[in-house]
């Protein structure tokens, strides 16, 4: 069903369909309904399951996502029963801020989050192509080990004024995350190069020099602020494209960031 929600939107708008492959879809609700730090509600209609939402609760900050409707289901008040849910145990976590990403194209999911009380923050670019292997001068990277969350962390908190230590942990225990450092120092990091990773970084250096170090962007790529011009142009002109566009929205606490990133498709 996850496979399916996200394939039937996709084509009907004639973009490429942001799961990569049922087979993903099986691993990864799997992989979220097996972690402690994830909440799953399910919507049922005549004993069948119609849709699921999923809540990240690994950090102060909540990110909602996937939120799945099965077609036939769609447009039939499941998806706002599943974020109402979401909502719920949000505020029951005490979270101060809850986030997600929407996929711009799709404009009753833009409505009904604006109705929910989500504000729109940024415009982000999907961005795919091949590794970059630059370097950039004066940074280093390698991979992230445990030894490095308290610096990932402290970098993050400047940034955003939050850590997302939880999703950090989990990154550095797969071996996906990556570290920039300038003067013997952790100035950045990134979890990975997908639509589940997030970077962090004290300068548009940063994540330069961590972008540049990714071996390849995973599944439909990774998502970057199109506001960030700089950075952007800087990514466009090494080869990568832009695949299309999403929206970071959120309710309550958000910080203007002071540094350079991209998100996760939850925030």
């Amino acid at each position: 069903m996850f496979y399916e929600a996200f394939a039937s939107i996709a084509t009907r708008h004639n973009f490429p369909i942001e799961v990569p492959s049922p087979e993903f879809a099986v691993w990864k609700v799997a992989q979220m309904l097996d972690h402690p730090g994830y909440w799953c509600a399910v919507a049922e209609r005549g004993g069948e399951i119609v849709g699921s939402a999923f809540a990240d609760l690994r950090s102060a900050i909540v990110g909602i996502g996937p939120v799945a409707v099965a077609p036939a289901e769609q447009d039939r008040g499941v998806g706002r029963l599943l974020m109402e849910a979401a909502l719920e145990r949000s505020r029951a976590a005490g979270a101060p801020g809850v986030r997600l990403v929407q996929t711009a194209y799709h404009y009753r999911s833009l409505a009904l989050y604006a109705k929910l009380g989500f504000e729109i923050r940024e415009t982000l670019s999907v961005l795919q192509g091949p590794p970059i292997g630059r370097a950039v001068p004066a940074r280093q990277t390698r991979p992230a080990t445990p030894a490095d969350l308290d610096a990932c962390d402290a970098v993050c908190r400047r940034v955003h004024g939050h850590d997302r230590s939880g999703e950090v942990r989990d990154a550095i225990g797969a071996r996906t995350a990556l570290v920039a450092e300038h003067d013997g120092r952790v100035t950045g990091y990134a979890t990975g190069f997908s639509y589940v990773d997030h970077a962090v970084g004290e300068t548009d250096d940063d994540l330069k020099a961590l972008l540049g170090a990714a071996e390849g962007f995973i599944g439909l790529g990774f998502l970057l602020p199109s506001r960030n011009t700089t950075l952007l142009g800087w990514c466009l002109g090494h080869g990568l494209r832009i695949v299309q566009q999403s929206t970071l929205m959120t309710i309550g606490l958000y910080n203007e960031p002071a540094g350079a990133w991209f998100p996760s498709i939850l925030y």
